[in-house]
């Protein structure tokens, strides 16, 4: 009896022994399916410098290799979290959101599944999360690809807090709300998702009637097109709707909407729809919303990580801002370069100011500019306070050159003064492409709508108040004091201590005061090449995630 006894507890205690084993399977097969997943176009997929699959790789890592994705709840908000990105220019399909939807639907009924099944589940949405995360605070594309002097910071979230963070979020639950905090946090971001929100809804219900062609439409015409003008005009918003639902038929009324649409399309604000306004009005809603997605894929460049004290020239947009303390502070107009020598994209920081500049003329504009007047106007160089030196810097005289065939080595360079190219004051950064902000004696030019003139710098408007908020010194340098200096004829540089940040975008979305968006003409032509980029991106990232297994 007592040997009979024994035999029992030997048989209950290695009973109870193989329950305390922890069964291990389903971190075997997530990371069976971790290594699958390195060899697959999925994990394949770049990420700055690295794979997406190493990135899940560290992801699971940190966890042991322990899955998240087994819940059917948990799923399906991601899921729903995939879907929002419809918002953002983006969509759940590029991220394999169909199969999330069906997977999430398995789970709840409780599918009899295989442990290799869930780990794909598992990774395939580990996969999307991340991915969702990483483009929602970066971008789908790599912004130094389009724009090498904007120097990124890396793409690739070194940080095991980061992950941490986000694997904390998905197990509570919160999937959406670390979307939003992935996203970039300036208002102007979610004023874009509500504009792409609010055209998509226009085109659901059909779009915006096209006006046909015909004289242009003033304030007061009898036209048969004004109803449609009315029309078009409501559905944008750009007209308010009286009490009882129509259109307001008053003509001061109607030519202030007309103002409106044309202040948030780049256009003449002057009430009259004439050929350019007419076009602008005509552009389909669908060109609009890729217009649009563009944009988002832009703001999410350049919206992360923006000091809170910065210079912004906005090249599309013909504008100077000037932020301080995180606000905009001051905004002036700006004249940028011609689509055939554009201002490039960058960012830099102001680090000295000069006033009184004398102008070295670049070879590009000596080329391809000056040549042809020198050799039709003899009185050129002096009219225009121009000097030229050889290479020892010795000054050459006029008449010693001929300008059919003149000497290499020659440097054309403009005596300081208000007349001269660079006005009283330029603002230096370093840069690869010789280019500055400046003053300029041609100010009539900024009264005009499109301000695509220079030769790739950038002309400011009311210059001197912008030289006097960097140097944030009112008893030094208050406005008196800077014109004082600058009226020498006697050039000096002026060090900024410490120098303020400087950034040149370019986007063609406009902001009008009341918070709503338009869209301005792409003078340099850089949307077809960014949609075809980004459209080619989101298709390899459909396939990756259609071919995940």
């Amino acid at each position: 009896m007592m040997r009979y006894a024994w035999i029992v507890l030997a048989l209950l205690l290695a009973t109870c022994a193989q329950a305390q084993v922890p069964d291990t399977a389903p971190q075997t097969a997530i990371a069976a399916r971790l290594d699958a997943l390195a060899q697959q176009p999925l994990g394949v997929l770049r990420i700055g410098d690295h794979t997406l699959g190493a990135l899940v790789s560290r992801f699971y890592a940190q966890r042991a290799d322990a899955p998240l994705w087994q819940s059917a709840a948990r799923l399906r908000a991601l899921d729903d979290a995939l879907d929002g990105l419809v918002d953002d220019g983006l969509a759940a399909q590029d991220y394999g959101g169909d199969r999330l939807a069906r997977d999430a639907l398995r789970l709840q009924e409780h599918v009899p599944m295989t442990d290799a099944q869930r780990a794909d589940i598992d990774v395939r949405a580990s996969a999307a999360y991340l991915l969702a995360l990483l483009q929602l605070r970066h971008g789908v594309l790599d912004v130094d690809a389009f724009y090498p002097d904007w120097q990124a910071a890396p793409r690739w979230p070194a940080s095991a807090a980061w992950l941490q963070a986000a694997a904390h979020a998905a197990e509570a639950g919160h999937i959406t709300v670390a979307f939003d905090a992935a996203r970039p946090s300036a208002p102007v971001y979610a004023q874009l998702r509500t504009a792409l929100q609010r055209l998509r809804d226009e085109a659901a219900a059909g779009g915006w009637p096209a006006l046909p062609a015909g004289p242009a439409l003033e304030p007061g015409m009898q036209d048969a097109r004004v109803a449609l003008l009315r029309r078009r005009l409501l559905i944008s918003g750009d007209l308010a709707r009286t009490p009882q639902g129509d259109a307001d038929d008053d003509d001061a009324t109607l030519a202030n909407a007309v103002r409106a649409f044309q202040s948030r399309h780049g256009l003449q604000a002057d009430g009259v729809v004439g050929p350019a306004t007419l076009a602008a009005l005509n552009v389909p809603v669908t060109t609009r919303i890729e217009q649009l997605r563009l944009d988002l894929e832009r703001a999410r460049w350049y919206l992360h990580d923006l000091p809170p004290r910065y210079v912004q020239v906005d090249l599309a947009n013909y504008r100077l801002d000037y932020y301080d303390d995180g606000r905009l502070a001051w905004s002036t107009r700006v004249q940028v370069g011609q689509p055939r020598r554009p201002t490039p994209v960058l960012r830099s920081a102001i680090t000295q100011l000069t006033l009184d500049p004398s102008w070295v003329v670049p070879p590009t504009i000596l080329r391809e500019d000056m040549l042809a007047k020198l050799r039709r106007d003899p009185d050129y160089l002096a009219r225009n306070h121009l000097r030229v030196f050889d290479r020892q810097g010795q000054i050459v005289p006029d008449n010693a050159i001929d300008w059919t065939r003149p000497p290499s080595g020659l440097t054309l360079r403009q005596d300081p003064g208000p007349d001269g190219a660079l006005g009283l004051v330029a603002f230096r950064f370093a840069n690869t492409h010789e280019v500055y902000l400046h003053d300029t004696p041609h100010k009539a030019l900024f009264a005009q709508t499109r301000r695509a003139f220079s030769s790739g710098c950038v002309r400011v408007e009311n210059a001197m108040e912008l030289a006097q908020l960097l140097l944030g010194d009112p008893v030094r340098w208050n406005a008196e004091s800077l014109q004082t200096a600058a009226s020498y004829d006697v050039t000096r540089d002026v060090p900024l201590n410490p120098s303020v940040p400087l950034r040149m975008i370019y986007w063609t979305v406009a902001v009008a005061p009341d918070g709503r968006i338009g869209l301005v003409p792409d003078v340099y032509r850089q949307d077809p090449a960014l949609r075809a980029a980004l459209g080619d991106a989101l298709a390899r990232q459909q396939q990756a995630f259609a071919l995940a297994h």
